[in-house]
């Protein structure tokens, strides 16, 4: 997710299978074929995908490396998955690897899930798909803890944790998943799965070893292997120039992708480079963080360009580093809410381009979602200056003659990080800064490239030299999925909880939440934990953050998906006009 800026040459020469590029031209068959078929012809023409996030340093989705919006964009129809999120935020099982619905039994008291595999699934090196890749997914994600056989670099555990066997059924197509306690967000599971026949090794240590290497965007996706429509080969990766070219999966058994080349180019986020790429027709579809200026120039190229605003499940953020001396402080975390005033935040950032930007104030339920409450204590509903200064005096802090407080001869100033070359992000923060200042808190910006790098990375989330830092989390329908975010921290898997603070109370009602199947119970758990995250204030929520897809009017089938699914959720259904 690090953006850098590009230059105006948007596609490079030289990668294979990629010529100079226009965004919608024709190009000649490459999609492959094979027996299996079942499409009379392969995919015609290419587009080219602005992608403005980072360029990814790592391909594997399970590691804090490969945590990024770029590899979710790629691995999005390559690695195979049981569900799927429509645009509507409804799940709908894959009719492709799947042969029918998954069931659920759990009139025996126990919950047992059953997988019925497409007897035509194979992954794009012929071995066929089957029990033992969701076996090994599950083993590869049930454990942060290498005690018990675990990857202390998993992101998430959520779910696979509460998994007590995985096994074949009749047959090696037949999946059966036993659970040693529900859990409710079952359809969660199971996605992004990963080849056995290729990564399972008999030692735990060797899995957990690779798992947390992951696979380096200069090595491409472990044996080039996909399970989906689309297929990313390491002769089709050119890192240098941020180009990765995804081309139909010779083996795929499903109806072939419609183009012969889905080329993802790195843009950036810069608005000049996206409009301009986009009016040139040198880029098909992109998808940038929306402002105000951007926005407009976009729709002022209609009708030759479509363009689509929409709230999705993502939301900006404040992620506090609780091991900082200060910030480790409750006191210093509330007065920095109570200093905040997020409506001006709002009015000044994202509301600029959408009447229906509002404060979010909920972490677990975004506005859009029906069970939504708004959460959030008065006190950080409207600025309380006078608050933030008193709490800072009775915490023992002194008010310095620059007008920042000091205690120990130590001045209360942070660093906020962010991503890099994200004007909207920047604008945020320099919002922040004066709000702060008025309540004796410094503030400072830092654009950190590293900012979603792996533990190598001294300043990373994961390795925690940060104090605050500004990003967004993608939800999903399934609620209990947070769990990872806020969860206390196992020795050293913290999972995705960068704040590295938690409650055993905020613990267990997520485990009765991941449990409990009833959409009402579901909601009133959620919010009860939201409610205790305000008590806690590691993170402060800022706003729903709104998608912005445009794309040329002559491609057909794109359709926005702001789910964690992305833009190129149906990518393999897309068409150039000729």
């Amino acid at each position: 997710m690090k953006l850098s800026k590009r230059s105006s040459l948007l596609v490079a020469t030289g990668i294979a299978g990629a010529m100079a590029l226009t965004a919608c031209g024709g190009g000649s068959d490459s999609g492959g074929s094979s027996s299996s078929d079942k499409s009379s012809s392969a995919g015609t023409g290419r587009v080219v995908f602005g992608e403005s996030t980072d360029f990814p340093e790592n391909l594997y989705p399970n590691i804090a490396a490969g945590n990024a919006t770029s590899v979710a964009n790629i691995l999005i129809r390559v690695l195979p998955s049981a569900f799927n999120v429509k645009p509507d935020f409804s799940v709908e099982w894959d009719k492709n690897l799947l042969a029918e619905e998954p069931t659920l039994d759990d009139s025996g008291g126990t919950q047992v899930n059953t997988y019925t595999l497409n007897p035509d699934a194979v992954w794009s090196d012929g071995t066929p798909i089957t029990a033992a890749d969701f076996e090994f997914t599950w083993r590869a994600n049930r454990s942060g803890d290498p005690a018990d056989g675990g990857c202390a670099s998993n992101l998430s555990t959520t779910g696979y944790e509460n998994i007590a066997s995985v096994e074949a059924g009749a047959d090696d197509k037949t999946v059966t998943v036993t659970y040693e306690t529900p859990y409710a967000d079952w359809k969660a599971l199971f996605g992004n799965l990963l080849p056995a026949h290729l990564m399972d090794k008999d030692d735990p240590v060797a899995v957990c070893d690779e798992l947390t290497a992951g696979w380096a965007i200069g090595d491409g996706i472990v044996g080039d292997i996909s399970g989906g429509p689309w297929q990313v080969t390491k002769e089709n990766i050119d890192a240098g120039s941020q180009i990765v070219v995804l081309t139909p999966n010779p083996k795929w058994w499903g109806d072939k992708p419609k183009l012969a080349q889905l080329v993802i180019q790195n843009i950036g986020n810069d608005p000049t480079t996206a409009v301009q790429g986009i009016q040139s027709g040198e880029l098909g579809v992109i998808y940038p963080q929306p402002q105000l200026d951007l926005v407009d120039q976009i729709k002022n190229l209609e009708p030759n360009v479509n363009n689509d605003v929409n709230f999705g499940l993502s939301f900006e953020h404040l992620d506090f580093n609780t091991t900082d001396p200060f910030l480790s402080d409750p006191k210093v975390r509330q007065a920095f809410g109570m200093a905040l005033d997020r409506q001006k935040i709002v009015d000044q950032t994202v509301g600029q381009f959408s009447s229906d930007a509002s404060v979010l104030n909920n972490r677990i339920f975004l506005s859009n979602q029906p069970q939504y409450q708004d959460t959030a204590p008065d006190k950080y509903k409207k600025r309380d200056v006078a608050g933030a200064k008193a709490l800072l005096e009775s915490d023992g802090f002194t008010l310095g003659p620059d007008g920042i407080y000091t205690k120990g001869g130590k001045p209360l100033t942070f660093q906020i990080n962010t991503t890099a070359n994200n004007p909207l992000r920047q604008t945020t923060i320099e919002v922040m800064i004066p709000q702060l200042k008025e309540a004796g808190i410094g503030a400072t910006f830092n654009a950190n490239p590293d900012i979603f790098a792996g533990a190598d990375k001294p300043t990373s989330l994961e390795a925690g030299g940060f104090q605050i830092a500004l990003f967004a989390w993608v939800g999903s329908p399934f609620v209990s999925s947070s769990a990872s975010i806020y969860a206390q921290p196992t020795g050293d898997s913290i999972q995705q909880n960068y704040s590295r603070v938690g409650t055993p109370e905020i613990d267990q009602l997520f485990t009765e939440l991941s449990a409990e199947p009833d959409s009402d119970k579901q909601a009133t758990l959620g919010n009860k934990i939201d409610a205790l995250l305000w008590e806690q204030l590691a993170t402060i929520p800022l706003y729903q953050k709104p998608d912005f897809l445009a794309w040329q009017a002559t491609i057909n089938g794109v359709e926005d998906n702001a789910s964690s699914a992305g833009p190129l959720w149906n990518s393999e259904e897309w068409s150039v006009k000729q």
